[in-house]
């Protein structure tokens, strides 16, 4: 198989994936919450070793304000991807918001070591630098 299908309960062009989850996001900046965690259920069924998409079922009730169930899949992403530093980050801003500040620094942080250059780094090291400076309204 070739570098374009993602291999899951059944082989997926990774394009196919891709346009789904874009659904499942534009579902959600349109408000349709119920259709875009279908979207991405259906997803993470179809590719149960995959964290992407369970990071946007955390991100869909995150933007919910729903930051216990966000957490909770983010959890699943990490748990199904443990190198998955976006997985992290994300874990980190959930617990923010849910006023762990302990273990949000800690996994912020982690973050931060498990991907130093990268976006999902520089996300983490942006959400902790924002807390600190007081802009969060975590």
């Amino acid at each position: 198989m070739s570098d374009d299908v993602i291999h899951g309960l059944i082989d997926v062009p990774k394009s196919e994936v891709q346009i789904l989850l874009e659904a499942g996001y534009l579902y959600m900046e349109l408000g349709l919450f119920k259709e875009s965690e279908d979207v991405f259920t259906g997803v993470s069924a179809l590719l149960p070793d995959s964290d992407v998409p369970r990071v946007a079922l955390g991100n869909l009730f995150f933007a919910q304000g729903k930051f216990q169930r966000a957490l909770k899949f983010h959890q699943e992403a990490l748990k199904a991807r443990p190198d998955s530093a976006l997985a992290q980050a994300h874990v980190g801003e959930s617990l923010l918001f849910l006023k762990k500040l302990d273990d949000a620094k800690k996994a912020l942080k982690k973050a931060m070591e498990m991907e130093p250059n990268g976006p999902a780094g520089a996300f983490a090291r942006a959400l902790l630098e924002a807390h600190d400076a007081g802009e969060l309204k975590a």
